[in-house]
C-alpha cells in the first residue's frame, strides 16, 4: 500500500455545458508540476458529481465534450506513474446528476415527496445535492460496474468515494426493503436510521469488492463514521476547510486527536487553496494553509491541498506554485515528522459520535489554551496509557463504561468530570458516588445560577460571584471532600410572571450547594463546565478547569508560562531518540463572514518545560537548521527558553 507523504486532491465536477473539457490537457506537463512540488499521491476525479467519467468507460457517461479518443483520466495516471506520483480514483457516490436525470426512478425521493432536494443543507436551488441518488436501487449495481471498470483498467493506488449522506429516501426500493424488515417508513427516526445503513451497506459492498488490505488499495468512504472507515477502509481522512463555517477551525483538533488512534493506516488532513468547494477564484494566504497542515503534521496526519483542476485542462500556475512553496517548506522538517507518534497525559470520553458539539469544542479549546497533552476516545479505544480519563459534561455511564471506569480508577490514575457525567442512565445517581464525593440532588434550581471559589482557591479567580453560563446539578459533598467551590444564588429565576420579565437577576447568597469539588482521585464541577466555556469563554472557567488538571495531573508532559499565548498550540510527539514540541502561533481573524489565516505571528523568549520520563537529554535544537538551544534539567523536567517563533517552530530534544 502507498504511505502518502504529500498529497493534492483536484476537485473536477464538472457541468454538462462546459464546451471544452480536456481540451488543453498535457498530462506530462501536469504531471512534472506535481513533481516539481514534491507531492507523491495525487487524488483526481475518474467520476464527479454530475455523473459523468473522465475514462475510458465502457458502462458510464463519459463528458460530452471530451475530444473523441481522449482518456483523462488514464492519461493523468500514466503521466503521473512514470514520475512516481501514484493516483486515487475519486467517484462521486451519493451524486450522479446525469444519471438521475435519465433514470430519475433511481433518484432518492425526500420524506416530503420531493425529487429535487433544494432543502438539503439550507443551500437553495444553486447547489450540488438537487438529485441524489437512491443507493437501494439499479443505480448501486450501475455504480459498482463503474468501480470494477476503473479497477481493472488503471493501476490506480486507491479510490476516494465520495457522499455516502445516507439521506432519508421513500422511493419504492427502500419502502419495500423497509417493509422486508418490519420497519415503519412512516416514522422519522427509523427512516434517518435506515438511511445511514443503506450507505454502509454499499460502502460495505464496495470494500468487498476492491479488498482494500488484501489488495494494498488506499481506500476511503466520505460520508460514513471514522470508525467503519476503519473497518472496511484502510485509510482516514479528515475534509476540513476552516473558511466554510460548517467546519471552522475546531474540526480538525477534534478530528486529529480521535483518528490517529482509530487505524494503523495513513490520515490525510485534506484542506483547500480556496475558501470552499466550487470557489474557483480564491487563493488562501500561504500562512493559512501552512497552519492547517502543519497542525495536521504535529498530530500525526498527512498533508493534503485541495485544489480545482479547470474544465479545459488548463493548468492553474498561481495555485500550483503556491503549493509548491508550501510543500517545499514542509519537507524541511519531514525527517522529524516521519514515524513519529503523539504523546498525551489526558484521554477525554466521547458523549456520543464525534460531532463539533458546544461540550467538544469547549474541552478542546480549554485544554489547548492550557497547552495538555490529549486524545479523544470511546469504550473501544484502550484507556491504560492515559494517566487522567476526562468525562466532558454529558459522558452518561453505561455498564461498559462504568466498567473502564472501575478499572481505570483501580489502577490508581484520576479522573474528572463536570456537569452529567458519571450519572447512571436512569439519571437517578452517580454511579461512583465515593469516588466523585458527592450525591446527586437532581437539577439545580437557580437560574442564573453563579459560583464563588473558597479557601486556598479563592484567590485565584476575582473576589466577585462568577457566572456559570449553563445549567447544572444539585449535589451534596460526601464526608471528606474537598469543596473548592460554591453555588451562589440569585435573587430569583429569570422568569416571565405574567406582569413582569425578571431579566435583571443579580447574584444574592452563596448557597452550601458544592460547585467545585476535589478528592484524591477525581475532580468534580457540577456544572457542564466546557459548554459554558464555549457559550462565554470566560477565562475564570477556564482557571477553574486548571485547578482540577494541577490537582489531578500535578506533573504534564508540557508545562508553559505567559510568555506563550493562549491562542498558541503546542503538541509533543516522540519518537525513540527523541521528544519533539510543535509550536503554532497563528491567530484566525473573523473577518466580516470569514476567518481568515493572515500572516506567521512571531514571538520571542518563549519559556517552556518538558518532562522526561526518566530520560537523560544530549542536545536540543531548533529544527530544521539544528541549532542548538542551552538547557536545563531539575526534577525531571527539561526547561529550556526558544528564542523567536514565527508560525511554526518545531523544538527537537534528543536522548
Amino acid at each position: 500500500m502507498h504511505q502518502p507523504k504529500f498529497v493534492m486532491f483536484f476537485d473536477h465536477h464538472t457541468m454538462k455545458a462546459c464546451p471544452d473539457v480536456g481540451h488543453h490537457l498535457q498530462a506530462d506537463e501536469f504531471a512534472s508540476s506535481l513533481q516539481a512540488a514534491g507531492v507523491d499521491l495525487l487524488g483526481f476525479h475518474a467520476k464527479c458529481n454530475q455523473g459523468f467519467c473522465y475514462f475510458d468507460t465502457q458502462i458510464g457517461n463519459r463528458h460530452p465534450s471530451i475530444p473523441p479518443g481522449r482518456d483523462l483520466f488514464g492519461e493523468i495516471v500514466t503521466a503521473c506513474n512514470k514520475r512516481g506520483i501514484a493516483v486515487t480514483a475519486y467517484l462521486n457516490c451519493g451524486l450522479s446528476n446525469e444519471d438521475a436525470i435519465r433514470h430519475p426512478e433511481w433518484s432518492m425521493i425526500s420524506p416530503k415527496g420531493q425529487l429535487l432536494r433544494p432543502d438539503i443543507y439550507g443551500i437553495g436551488w444553486i447547489n450540488p445535492y438537487m438529485r441524489t441518488m437512491c443507493m437501494n436501487s439499479p443505480y448501486r449495481d450501475y455504480l459498482m460496474s463503474l468501480i470494477r471498470e476503473v479497477r481493472d483498467k488503471y493501476p490506480v493506488a486507491g479510490f476516494l468515494l465520495d457522499s455516502f449522506n445516507g439521506f432519508p429516501c421513500i422511493c419504492p426500493y427502500c419502502i419495500r426493503e423497509m417493509q422486508k424488515q418490519n420497519l415503519d417508513w412512516r416514522n422519522e427516526e427509523v427512516l434517518q436510521k435506515f438511511g445511514r445503513s443503506s450507505a454502509l451497506r454499499l460502502a460495505e459492498d464496495i470494500s468487498a469488492l476492491l479488498r482494500p488490505q488484501e489488495n494494498h488499495l488506499l481506500v476511503n468512504f466520505l460520508g460514513i463514521s471514522p470508525k467503519d472507515n476503519a473497518r472496511i477502509g484502510s485509510y482516514l481522512e479528515c475534509e476540513c476547510l476552516p473558511t466554510n463555517p460548517a467546519w471552522g477551525y475546531d474540526y480538525l483538533p477534534l478530528t486529529a486527536r480521535y483518528y490517529r488512534n482509530l487505524t494503523s493506516g495513513p490520515v490525510l488532513n485534506m484542506t483547500g487553496r480556496f475558501n470552499d468547494w466550487g470557489d474557483f477564484g480564491s487563493l488562501r494566504p500561504q500562512a493559512a494553509v501552512e497552519y492547517d497542515l502543519f497542525f495536521g503534521l504535529a498530530n500525526g496526519m498527512r498533508p493534503n491541498i485541495g485544489d480545482h483542476f479547470h474544465p479545459s485542462g488548463k493548468l492553474n500556475r498561481a495555485a500550483l506554485d503556491r503549493a509548491s512553496r508550501i510543500y517545499g517548506k514542509l519537507r524541511q522538517y519531514e525527517p522529524w515528522f516521519s514515524g513519529a507518534k503523539n504523546l498525551v497525559d489526558i484521554g477525554v470520553v466521547l458523549p456520543g459520535a464525534l460531532r463539533k458539539s458546544p461540550t467538544l469544542v469547549g474541552v478542546t479549546r480549554m485544554l489547548s489554551e492550557l497547552k495538555m497533552q490529549f486524545d479523544f476516545i470511546d469504550a473501544d479505544i484502550d484507556w491504560s496509557s492515559y494517566s487522567l480519563v476526562i468525562l466532558p459534561d454529558e459522558v452518561i455511564l453505561d455498564d461498559r463504561l462504568a466498567e473502564l471506569v472501575k478499572t481505570h480508577l483501580a489502577a490508581g490514575k484520576s479522573l474528572l468530570a463536570t456537569g452529567r457525567s458519571g450519572l447512571n442512565p436512569e439519571g437517578s445517581a452517580f454511579r461512583f458516588e465515593k469516588e466523585w464525593g458527592v450525591k446527586y440532588l437532581g437539577e439545580c434550581e437557580h437560574v442564573p445560577a453563579f459560583f464563588r471559589l473558597i479557601g486556598e482557591f479563592a484567590a485565584r479567580v476575582p473576589d466577585m460571584p462568577l457566572a456559570t453560563n449553563t445549567k447544572g446539578l444539585s449535589t451534596e459533598a460526601l464526608p471528606g471532600s474537598t469543596v473548592a467551590g460554591k453555588v451562589v444564588a440569585p435573587y430569583f429565576n429569570k422568569h416571565w410572571d405574567g406582569v413582569y420579565s425578571y431579566f435583571y437577576t443579580p447574584p444574592n447568597q452563596d448557597t452550601e450547594l458544592p460547585f467545585m469539588v476535589l478528592n484524591s482521585q477525581c475532580a468534580y464541577c457540577s456544572f457542564p463546565l466546557f459548554e459554558a466555556y464555549y457559550q462565554q469563554a470566560s477565562v475564570d472557567l477556564r482557571t477553574v478547569l486548571a485547578i482540577m488538571l494541577e490537582h489531578l495531573l500535578p506533573k504534564p508532559l508540557l508545562v508553559t508560562d505567559a510568555s506563550l499565548s493562549s491562542f498558541a498550540r503546542a503538541f509533543v510527539t516522540g519518537k525513540a531518540d527523541q521528544r519533539i514540541v510543535h509550536l503554532l502561533n497563528y491567530l484566525p481573524e473573523l473577518r466580516g463572514k470569514t476567518l481568515i489565516v493572515e500572516e506567521e505571528l512571531p514571538l520571542a523568549q518563549v519559556k517552556l518545560k518538558l518532562r522526561l520520563d526518566g530520560r537523560t537529554v544530549s542536545k536540543v535544537y531548533i529544527a530544521p537548521g539544528k541549532q542548538q538551544i542551552p538547557f536545563s534539567v531539575s526534577e525531571d523536567y527539561l526547561s529550556i527558553t526558544v528564542p523567536e517563533i514565527r508560525g511554526y517552530c518545531m523544538v527537537v530534544v534528543e536522548f
